[in-house]
């Protein structure tokens, strides 16, 4: 009876250390996530941002795409314009790579 006890409380602490890793990374990976989005906004401030994405898996190392859709409402054209862009998760280091009206 005592080993089946002993086995019993093993599981048990490995299921809460189990726990604990999980749903620390998922906050390590939120607080990453969100700090991409703070620097594309940032980045873009001065256009009328509509959405801002950003892909969860990185394309290599720390470089994470996304993109952006601002508005663009000019005296005669009233359009909106997508831009795509790369962002380092190191440094928020944004390159811009192509735009599009849409």
């Amino acid at each position: 009876m005592n080993k089946f006890i002993k086995l019993g409380l093993g599981f048990v602490a490995a299921a809460s250390a189990a726990h604990f890793i999980y749903h620390g990374y998922q906050d390590m990976e939120d607080g990453v996530m969100r700090n991409l989005t703070d620097a594309a906004r940032d980045y873009f401030a001065d256009e009328n941002i509509l959405t801002v994405w950003i892909f969860d898996d990185p394309e290599h190392d720390a470089i994470f795409k996304g993109g952006v859709v601002v508005s663009t409402k000019g005296i005669s054209v009233s359009s909106d314009k997508a831009i795509s862009f790369e962002i380092d998760a190191r440094t928020l280091e944004i390159t811009e790579i192509s735009e599009e009206f849409l």
